[in-house]
């Protein structure tokens, strides 16, 4: 809003002709969510009422916003492990030249599985952030998340002088590169780890395989397996490779690309590194790509790029994956990404673009990457020089049918109305290590 005394009222055209078009974007992003998130339907005028009375006058929180309900293959039987390295997938990641390379000393330490603090800030947001719940598009008067990308960060000599022990500073705090980097995750966050969310459909060989690889990742708090194939139940028979942290089977009711995005009550950390099937991520890759999302944590960060190209003949918005020195969307076949953000586009997101995604059973990623655009105006982060994923070895796969491309033109336009506008940035750089290649003494490698 535009906010003018009475006494400049006779300025006002003036003043309004005076608005850049950023000012006018602008305003009209915060007018039309405000509208969309109040004022719509009866009963969100209701919910905006109650909140009002429950958070401004009485400063009581909102209730929590409620998780999916982690619906298992595995909730009355163990699943077959794989303990002694018998199966093809273990044997064939045996004699990949990685796997003597990708240790517990260059990826990190092995620690059990942890999860992180959910629920800390119940009332100090409540208390000293009233206003941003109201009016900040990553918060909401109406729920209360587990933990939000925007958490505020402790000075940098909190992690030395409290007696907070989660926390573990490279070096001590000295610094330093090779053992030392690899001991300990750094940073400003407290330590923490990562959930994988795996979407599978009918192709067991292939997802054994990239199981496989996980063995032994550092920073792994689980491993979920979204089983999309419900017309093949997976056979009690089937024996899984033993990767050092649990694998949970989900069980899904329909088979729909959304369910990649569901907030599973199974998942206890707040990063979530969605990858599909078919993934060829070293696990080299994926630490790294953690570290970088820790740093940026209300953002996707991932690996497949891909942008948003304008059509002047047809005055529409193509999906483009051709090299190109600018991107504006990371795909969530290997990307991170925050858990509030699942909250979000299955809850707060508007039914249309989910019931899309099903019905062309593809640009779940598309309608995520929109999603983050949409609410924090930036854009996406890619860490290493990989552009796409190639799987010489499968067989089916959606992004190979003729119609693909098509789809995701065409979810690109569906989207921008539904939006009113274009949310998502273009960047022109990718992230890589500080130390990325550089020359270092042999004792510091």
């Amino acid at each position: 809003s535009l906010l003018l005394s009475s006494a400049r009222l006779p300025e006002l055209h003036f003043i309004l002709r005076s608005l850049g078009p950023s000012d006018l974007y602008s305003l009209k992003y915060h007018g039309r969510r405000i509208f969309e998130q109040y004022l719509v339907t009866s009963k969100q005028i209701v919910d905006a009422a109650i909140s009002l009375i429950s958070l401004n006058r009485l400063n009581y929180p909102p209730p929590p916003i409620k998780p999916s309900f982690t619906n298992t293959y595995s909730s009355s039987r163990a699943l077959k492990v794989d303990t002694n390295c018998t199966l093809p997938a273990c044997l064939d990641a045996k004699t990949e030249v990685m796997s003597n390379l990708l240790t517990s000393e260059t990826l990190g330490p092995r620690e059990k599985p942890f999860g992180s603090a959910a629920f800390y800030r119940n009332y100090s947001l409540t208390l000293s952030r009233t206003y941003d719940m109201w009016n900040q598009p990553l918060f909401s008067p109406n729920y209360l998340f587990p933990s939000h990308p925007s958490d505020p960060l402790s000075p940098s000599e909190y992690k030395f002088i409290s007696l907070d022990q989660s926390y573990r500073p490279i070096g001590d705090g000295l610094g330093g590169s090779g053992l030392e980097f690899s001991q300990s995750l750094g940073g400003d966050y407290p330590n923490e780890q990562f959930t994988i969310v795996l979407l599978t459909y009918e192709r067991v060989s292939l997802l054994m395989r990239t199981l496989e690889r996980l063995k032994g990742l550092a920073y792994l708090n689980k491993v979920l397996v979204v089983w999309n194939g419900i017309n093949q139940r997976p056979h009690e028979d089937l024996v899984w490779p033993d990767i050092g942290v649990p694998i949970v089977l989900v069980k899904v009711e329909r088979n729909s690309l959304n369910n990649r995005f569901l907030p599973y009550d199974a998942i206890e950390t707040d990063a979530i590194f969605s990858m599909d099937d078919d993934s060829p991520l070293r696990p080299d890759e994926i630490v790294f790509a953690f570290r970088v999302w820790r740093e940026s944590r209300d953002r996707i960060v991932g690996f497949p790029g891909r942008y948003h190209a304008w059509d002047s003949y047809q005055n529409s918005w193509m999906y483009n994956s051709n090299h190109s020195c600018e991107l504006s969307m990371v795909l969530t076949g290997g990307a991170f990404f925050h858990k509030y953000y699942s909250f979000v586009y299955s809850q707060i997101m508007p039914e249309t673009i989910r019931s899309i995604v099903d019905k062309f059973m593809n640009c779940e990623d598309i309608a995520m990457n929109f999603l983050v655009a949409h609410l924090t105006r930036k854009p996406p982060i890619k860490v290493t020089s990989r552009w796409t994923f190639h799987c010489a070895s499968c067989t089916t796969s959606l992004s190979e049918d003729n119609s693909h491309f098509m789809e995701r033109h065409e979810c690109l336009n569906i989207f921008t109305s539904i939006y009113g506008y274009m949310p998502l940035l273009n960047t022109q750089h990718r992230s890589d290590s500080i130390l990325f290649k550089t020359r270092l003494p042999k004792d510091k490698r």
